[in-house]
Formats: C-alpha cells, structure tokens, sequence
C-alpha cells in the first residue's frame, strides 16, 4: 500500500518511481551499516572506524534493481591492536568487552620498550610463538630465534552471531524503510504542489 501511495505521488510530480525506490533503499542501507557497527561496538571495546573496516557495502540499489547489500566480513578478525592494546613490561594488556576487564598476554609486545611502537611492526600486537628456526631475513638474519606472529581478537562477525542481533536488525531496517518511504512520499506531494524544486 505504502508504494503504491509513493507510485501516485511520483507520477504526480514528474518524477521516476524505480529512481526514487532505489534511492530510499540506498539511503536505508548505509544507515544499516552504521547500525550494524553500533551494535557490534555495544559488545566489543573497539573504535568505530576499526569495526567499520569490516562491514562493507557491497551492492547499491539501482531503478532496475532496487537492492541493497551490506557484507559483514566472516572470517576477517580484528588485530588485538583494536581493542585499546598497551604494552606493558609483563606483555600486552587489552580489553575485548566494554562489560569485562583487562587482560594480559605475557611476552607479546608492540615496540622494544612501552610507550613505543615498531613502526615495522605497523601497530600490531606480536609474540614468539612456535619452535625456533634460523632467520633468513632482518636484523637477527643467522641468528635462531622463535618467529613472531601476530594476536587476534575477536571478530566482528562472531560478536554478531553470539548476540544475535539478526532479528533485531531486520526490524530496524523495516521501520527505516517505511520511514524513508514516507518522508519520500511527503518530498513528491510537495514537488506536484511546486513548493519543493529538486
């Protein structure tokens, strides 16, 4: 009922209905993403930016295929560097949930000393992990030492399964449509009156 009300109101003001469909769709859409990285981000102590890099859209609605499509990446978890890392002269603190406490990784490191992060290291959290082998390449070149490899926390993805928000999100993006829907409605009874120009 709602788009046939948007049909008439569109054809009365001049202009295309499957445009102005795709574009309410479009609008909802990125305002889905951002929902999604404040749900995730009320479960996991991580910068909006960060969780953001994760949630992406992959598909925009156009007048012949009015569909969106925001992908939450599956296998793609956050470096423990998100999650407020500090280096410590124990290992690496950090904090996964806004609701539990810190927690220590002993022996990981970000830099040569706290307070100072290896640039070549680009901000991560390392540890010597594994059975130690003769270096090929670097400063320790000939020396054997045990690799690093760098830590994870949790990803996005699966803090969204473990609460899941699936539902919850269905029926924000449901009343988002409707809403952008009616404001649409609205713009072309205005435009078909000539008090709205675009």
């Amino acid at each position: 009922k709602q788009l046939e009300i948007l049909h008439k109101a569109v054809q009365k003001a001049g202009k295309h209905f499957p445009r102005e469909l795709a574009a309410a769709v479009n609008t909802v859409t990125k305002q889905t993403r951002t929902d999604i990285g404040k749900r995730i981000r009320g479960v996991m102590k991580i910068k909006k930016a960060a969780v953001e890099k994760h949630i992406r859209i992959t598909g925009v609605a156009a007048a012949v295929k009015p569909v969106g499509k925001i992908t939450l990446d599956y296998n793609d978890r956050a470096g423990l560097q998100e999650f407020g890392a500090r280096q410590t002269s124990a290992g690496v603190t950090y904090q996964i949930s806004p609701q539990g406490g810190r927690k220590t990784v002993i022996g990981a490191f970000m830099g040569p000393r706290p307070g100072t992060l290896a640039p070549k290291l680009y901000g991560g959290v390392w540890k010597r992990e594994g059975a130690a082998r003769k270096m090929g390449k670097g400063r320790h070149q000939g020396r054997v030492r045990q690799p690093i490899v760098k830590l994870y926390g949790l990803s996005p993805y699966g803090a969204w399964m473990k609460n899941d928000f699936t539902v919850t999100e269905v029926a924000f993006i449901q009343d988002k449509l409707t809403h952008e829907i009616n404001r649409r409605i609205n713009v072309n009874i205005l435009r078909a009156q000539g008090l709205v120009k675009t």
